[in-house]
């Protein structure tokens, strides 16, 4: 019971659901894009999460306590510690990711540099009429923001900075899947940002105490939880929509078609929940449906192409 429940807190310490979705994205996005399965690539942005997620995890501790998020009693009085840790952990896998994809490493840093701003006020920002240092979880729209340009960074843009590193000089930059084009990439994040985004909201309207607590500006402390709602649901018809236009206009395939159904199943899971209250239990879930879905996509694919159907059909 003991060892269960220490393995329990340290998953949600490290926000192991987080780093599953951000590890499964990258494989399915370069999949989608490059006709590759960047697994090496993948486990680098996985890793990265893991060290954003560790260093938010220690900074929140206030908030997390008040929002009763599982394992935070256990960083109580631990900040020096974790803090050395995180540079160990940074510095090891900086080295290591240099020696397998050095495309990556001035953006890798820069992820982290981002991580920090989110985490620790050092982020130039224009305070009740003078300028001042914050964290971009204290900035109204970026504190969200910032997150899902994390994502984008760490899930299609690695992927693709480490193709055009593989690609030959004559090729003259990425070279993509069958059908595929830096129209498809505007199209991917055009969809995925918005999607992104209703998670955190998400999250948002399960920390509230503790945001309201620490005075963040959050969309459900700044527009209460009614709003906040009609924002998720926008943002999910948005998502879908701008998806759908990808895919008729040629820019996504009908494969693509398919990541439809995760706005669809986000509205489907959250609404009852929503209904009854938001638990931090619910959030995880719903994370992890995200990257069994994404998990999903890939088997359908490598079996359909084992079975010798085409690999995606534009209509265009």
């Amino acid at each position: 019971m003991k060892a269960t429940a220490l393995l329990g807190d340290i998953a949600s310490i490290l926000r192991l659901h987080i780093i599953a979705i951000a590890v499964m994205a990258a494989l399915a996005f370069s999949r989608m894009l490059v006709g590759e399965l960047h697994v090496t690539v993948a486990l680098l942005g996985g890793l990265d999460w893991l060290l954003i997620n560790l260093l938010n995890r220690v900074s929140d501790v206030k908030e997390d306590i008040a929002n009763q998020i599982r394992g935070t009693e256990r960083l109580v009085g631990k900040h020096r510690l974790v803090l050395g840790a995180w540079v160990a952990l940074l510095a090891a896998s900086i080295a290591v990711g240099h020696v397998v994809a050095p495309e990556l490493t001035i953006v890798r840093l820069g992820v982290q540099l981002v991580g920090v701003g989110y985490s620790y006020p050092i982020v130039p920002a224009w305070h009740r009429g003078k300028l001042a240092l914050a964290r971009f979880k204290d900035l109204y729209f970026f504190k969200n923001f910032m997150s899902a340009a994390l994502f984008v960074t760490t899930c299609i843009a690695y992927p693709l900075l480490v193709a055009a590193g593989a690609a030959s000089p004559a090729s003259g930059g990425v070279a993509f899947a069958a059908g595929m084009s830096w129209d498809s990439v505007i199209a991917l994040v055009a969809f995925f940002v918005p999607f992104e985004i209703t998670y955190e909201i998400l999250y948002d309207l399960r920390d509230l105490d503790g945001d309201r607590l620490a005075g963040v500006p959050t969309y459900p402390v700044v527009h209460g939880v009614e709003t906040s709602v009609r924002i998720i649901d926008a943002l999910l018809v948005a998502a879908a929509a701008t998806l759908l236009l990808a895919v008729f206009r040629g820019a996504l395939g009908v494969r693509e078609l398919l990541m439809v159904l995760a706005p669809v199943l986000q509205v489907v899971f959250y609404k009852p929940r929503y209904r009854r209250g938001l638990t931090s239990g619910d959030c995880i879930a719903l994370t992890w449906i995200g990257a069994g879905l994404l998990g999903v996509w890939l088997a359908g694919t490598a079996l359909w192409v084992g079975a010798g159907l085409p690999e995606n059909v534009f209509l265009r």
